[in-house]
């Protein structure tokens, strides 16, 4: 796995410095030459068409990266971006799991305020997040100083065409102090089977699920969801099926089967499901699941990521009975699991 990372970031850095670096000087000689078409679904043909498609990329960053944020969850992190300007969050159902949990909003320039977690669609994946603070004092976006927060519009995913070129942010790792949400830049794939998830060649790390996925024009067209196996295998809950449910998601509704929980804490920077803590008297604790152990297998299936994992747990449900190896000590050690069902943390 750390050398098909290494091969991603190898296909990324090039075409990172192409598009923010090298060109940057060049960009003062004539950026409106040629105007970028944000619904375009080829390559650059010329180098004028490259400034343009950077210039259409820098013009939507502001506004995108002050919306996206980073979300703690308990022990777990992961992203989410606001949409509203009374505060709603996006995310992923498996980064905040049930209804009414204290949550931390991580802002773009490390700022925390407190929110809490609302309805989440576990068979799409999406979930949704209410602020509850206001909006710092010393906040510089417009409308901070009214009580409004920095939000994005909507777009259409099921209008986004093969091969339409769109930007993914997300706080991979964990939200920093230091460090604004990263920004990749890729395009629209395709919908996998029954128009369930999208899927782009936009690079996801760990940490990154509930991140934004969004079209040139600056508006919201997916969630993160599943990181690939493969660069082009990244997958993202579509914006509409977040508005299918969005009423049942205000009203703290649950949607799909009840969460299983497994009580393993895992080491956000590893790629491969290493756990870092385990919960006491969790259903891990109770298995012998202990800090350090790799898990490598679900019931017999090949667990390569920590996604991997967190995918078959949504397939899974309270009280099922599985049995996973993990890798301890250089050593293949099998446990039963009962799963557990996510608590719920409701009061502010």
């Amino acid at each position: 796995m750390a050398l098909m990372r290494l091969s991603r970031l190898a296909v990324l850095i090039p075409i990172f410095f192409l598009i923010s670096g090298s060109l940057n000087s060049s960009l003062q000689a004539d950026p409106a030459k040629v105007i970028w078409d944000a619904t375009r679904n080829t390559s650059p043909e010329t180098v004028e068409e490259l400034k343009a498609l950077q210039e259409q990329i820098k013009q939507i960053t502001t506004t995108t990266t002050r919306s996206t944020v980073g979300l703690l969850v308990g022990m777990g992190a992961g992203s989410g971006v606001i949409v509203s300007e009374d505060g709603l969050v996006l995310t992923a159902a498996h980064v905040i799991g049930k209804p009414g949990q204290r949550v931390m909003v991580i802002l773009s320039d490390g700022t925390r305020v407190k929110a809490k977690s609302l309805g989440s669609n576990a068979k799409v994946d999406s979930g949704m997040v209410r602020i509850i603070d206001p909006p710092p004092a010393d906040a510089k976006w417009p409308g901070a100083k009214d009580g409004k927060w920095p939000m994005v519009e909507l777009g259409k995913s099921a209008q986004l065409k093969k091969g339409q070129w769109v930007l993914s942010l997300g706080h991979h790792g964990g939200p920093r102090q230091e460090r604004p949400p990263p920004l990749r830049v890729g395009r629209f794939e395709n919908y996998n089977a029954g128009d369930v998830t999208l899927r782009s060649d936009c690079t996801l790390v760990g940490g990154d699920s509930g991140g934004p996925l969004f079209d040139l024009k600056g508006k919201l067209v997916g969630i993160h969801s599943k990181i690939g196996m493969f660069i082009n295998y990244n997958m993202h809950v579509p914006i509409d099926s977040f508005q299918d449910d969005w009423d049942k998601l205000l009203k703290s509704e649950e949607i799909g089967k009840a969460t299983a929980e497994l009580g393993a804490v895992l080491d956000l920077e590893e790629e491969t499901p290493t756990v870092s803590d385990v919960t006491k008297d969790s259903p891990a604790d109770k298995a012998g699941m202990v800090e350090g152990d790799i898990i490598t297998k679900f019931n017999g299936e090949k667990v390569h990521t920590r996604d991997d994992l967190k995918d078959l747990l949504l397939q899974s449900k309270p009280n099922d009975r599985v049995i996973l190896e993990v890798q301890r000590d250089g050593k293949t050690v099998k446990l039963t699991v009962r799963l557990g069902r996510k608590a719920t943390k409701s009061k502010d």
